[in-house]
């Protein structure tokens, strides 16, 4: 039977933002805990939570300075990369040339984007970083930038780098930096904003999506707060400056504050307005706990408590999810995983590494719905149920099929077989459920096998009802055919609705 969602008559807004007391934090309340904050609650990350607290993961878990390394190809790339467009623009003078050379990069391009999004997947994979990455596709989908406008991968890993140190700054710093960001100057056309031609853009993405959520501006707020982001240039590609000849230096009143405003002052003008201190909450609660409405008391208790710490980051991390709200119990096993949440938790749950195979790997998160980097729009993703429909349940399930295939080498083409030979000189090498492991748990009896299965795999509203289908299944383990029903009834259970939730 499913919990009550709160409201301030059953559980006081007082308390909601308290941390959760110590007697509560058990096996149920830290594999909640696991799955929300990062991809899965595996029996050694569980066990291991349970020494430490809430308080102790999440300070581990964001320690500053997190950096996923650059490849040495990407390095080479940004290094020479403005030096070879000039090269194109003013030394070759045949058009067919320049075609060529101009191809040549834009392959370049897709191929190093497809390695930053495969060497992203390995990053995150990795338990010690899976709550500051999955903070890192929350800050994406507030700050979208899309890779088929944006395309350089070098800004796009410079962005998303600048959103993973943002995870320690101040809302309003992180802002800022982002405004700089040559990938979000390139996405919303900052570089075309002049003050004879003013480009509303980024002043509008900044309100509506970023800081203030729709209905709490105007059109001349916007229009006004255009003007002050002019200047905003790039040079030698990945480099930004302030072109301070070209910025409109002129008054602007924005809010009803008025002045020579430049873009850092409207961001502080924003962080002024009421709907600064709860927008980024309610996306929050959104992308981590529940698709349903909130009562809005909670929200602005919350709203209050982050801005009287300045909009730090840390202070929000730190509190909502150590909250006694983020545990009630109303909140669990009813969130449908995004695509990156549903991939990387079945490795980390069947203990695989992410396969080498790019071509896979990114058109199965193309076909589950979340293609890397590349949301629909500026809106970025929608969450919960829109996750869900023929097409990407087919994806899922057939996801689960190719984790318990049996790889035939042979058949690999070349790029994929230079791909695993590179991985398992990296140590990854594991990303298929063999035979060999399934045998290793046929001692065990079907029930205890169907009570660890389900305890650990789906989430205790669901387990119930899994798990006499589950010990039927299985059957005698001792028996013909006991590997093949292991298998059989470990691929169901990660293709059952109720994994798909957490």
């Amino acid at each position: 039977m499913s919990t009550a969602p709160p409201t301030p008559g059953t559980f006081s807004v007082e308390d909601a933002w308290k941390p959760l007391p110590g007697g509560f934090w058990q096996i149920e309340t830290a594999q909640h805990f696991l799955r929300r904050v990062g991809f899965s609650a595996t029996p050694e990350a569980v066990e291991a939570a349970l020494r430490t607290s809430p308080k102790a993961y999440l300070a581990k878990a964001f320690t500053p300075g997190a950096v996923l390394p650059e490849s040495e190809k990407l390095k080479e790339f940004t290094a020479t990369i403005a030096e070879r467009q000039r090269h194109i623009y003013k030394e070759v003078e045949d058009e067919e040339e320049k075609r060529k050379l101009r191809r040549e990069i834009q392959q370049e391009e897709n191929k190093l984007f497809r390695s930053f999004a495969m060497d992203w997947f390995y990053y995150a994979r990795q338990p010690e970083n899976s709550a500051h990455e999955k903070f890192v596709v929350f800050l994406q989908d507030v700050f979208v930038v899309e890779q088929v406008k944006v395309k350089d991968p070098a800004q796009l890993y410079s962005m998303q780098q600048t959103l993973r140190d943002g995870a320690h700054l101040n809302y309003p710093e992180l802002c800022k930096n982002v405004s700089r960001q040559p990938a979000m100057v390139r996405y919303l056309d900052l570089a075309q904003n002049t003050a004879k031609k003013p480009n509303e853009n980024f002043a509008r993405e900044l309100f509506e999506l970023f800081t203030l959520g729709e209905g709490n501006y105007t059109e001349d707020d916007i229009k006004e707060a255009a003007r002050a982001f002019t200047g905003y240039r790039l040079k030698n590609r990945n480099e930004f400056f302030l072109a301070k000849k070209i910025h409109d230096k002129t008054k602007k009143t924005v809010f009803g504050e008025t002045g020579n405003w430049d873009g850092d002052d409207i961001i502080d003008i924003t962080f002024r307005q009421p709907a600064a201190k709860t927008y980024l909450i309610r996306e929050l609660i959104k992308f981590y706990l529940t698709e349903e409405t909130v009562d809005e008391a909670y929200i602005e208790a919350l709203g209050e408590q982050w801005a009287d710490h300045g909009y730090s980051l840390s202070y929000l991390v730190e509190t909502f999810f150590q909250s006694r709200l983020f545990f009630h119990p109303s909140f669990r096993g009813n969130m449908v995983k995004s695509p990156i949440h549903f991939y990387l938790g079945l490795c980390q749950d069947l203990r695989l590494d992410v396969a080498p195979f790019q071509g896979r790997v990114i058109r199965s998160m193309a076909t589950m719905g979340q293609s890397f980097n590349n949301p629909p729009n500026v809106r970025g993703w929608l969450y919960g149920e829109h996750w869900i429909n023929s097409t990407t349940i087919s994806a899922r399930r057939q996801l689960v099929d190719y984790l318990f295939a049996t790889l035939n080498e042979k058949k690999l083409n070349g790029n994929d077989q230079r791909d695993l030979e590179a991985a398992r000189k990296a140590g990854r090498g594991n990303f298929l459920v063999t035979n060999e492991r399934l045998k290793q748990v046929l001692g065990t009896s079907p029930d205890d096998l169907a009570e660890h299965f389900t305890t650990y795999f789906i989430t205790a509203p669901s387990r119930a009802t899994y798990l006499e289908t589950l010990q039927s299944i299985i059957g005698d383990t001792q028996a013909e055919g006991a590997n093949k029903r292991v298998r059989y009834a470990i691929i169901a259970l990660l293709q059952s609705p109720a994994y798909n939730l957490c």
